[in-house]
């Protein structure tokens, strides 16, 4: 049903809502027209941009965007998680939710911290900068942690230690990094070329400090499904 002077905006956020708060391009250029008319020479390529700009979406992975209100309660009341059935992303809720909101923070922090402690100890420093000072080191997961169940999410082979202008090029909702098992960081076209010569990496440029063993499938994960190629 059209609604009257609704912004493209709007209309992918009540498309959203209608599928559980997250949905593909696909799922939104196939559905927008029940709460808005199509307008303008490319009203696709204006939705792709709206999903990318607009603070109120946030990206989940490839082609899928979800409420940013809907993934940061995901995150902060440990809700459940995002998984993949034939190349669909899924949100699966968690069977049982903690009865009060402070156990589930406390539980939620504990696990943080003892991915990070577990990182600390057995990779001490970002790879690519070679920095070892705990204070600029973030734990940053290789399959995201709203895409993980909860060992998953514990399993520091699920991890790397960077600094923080990497590990916000490798984060989900941005996906400009990402590496092989040859210890090989990729980097996304979608970053400019001036920016690509600020980061002081290469695309294809070996990184031997790069833990890979026992990553190996959450590198595969973070390559198809979080990686801007």
């Amino acid at each position: 049903m059209y609604k009257e002077n609704l912004t493209y905006s709007e209309a992918i956020e009540m498309v959203m809502n209608d599928n559980g708060g997250f949905a593909s391009l696909k799922y939104i250029y196939e559905n927008i027209e029940k709460y808005r008319k199509k307008t303008g020479k490319t009203p696709d390529n204006t939705i792709q941009e709206r999903v990318q700009r607009d603070d109120r979406f946030t990206r989940i992975a490839s082609g899928v965007y979800g409420l940013t209100e809907f993934l940061e309660s995901i995150e902060k009341y440990d809700l459940g998680f995002f998984t993949v059935q034939k190349d669909n992303i899924l949100f699966r809720k968690k069977k049982q939710i903690e009865n009060t909101e402070k156990i589930v923070k406390q539980k939620i922090r504990i696990g943080q911290s003892s991915f990070r402690s577990d990182l600390l100890k057995s990779l001490k420093r970002c790879p690519i900068t070679q920095i070892d000072d705990k204070k600029l080191l973030i734990a940053s997961h290789i399959k995201p942690w709203i895409h993980s169940n909860n060992e998953e999410r514990l399993n520091p082979n699920n991890g790397f230690l960077l600094s923080p202008l990497y590990d916000k090029l490798f984060d989900k909702g941005i996906g400009l990094i990402t590496f092989t098992p040859e210890k090989k960081i990729l980097i996304s076209n979608k970053l400019s070329s001036d920016n690509r010569a600020r980061i002081s990496v290469n695309n294809g440029e070996y990184i031997p400090a790069l833990p890979v063993n026992g990553r190996e499938e959450f590198l595969e994960y973070h390559r198809k499904y979080i990686f801007q190629g």
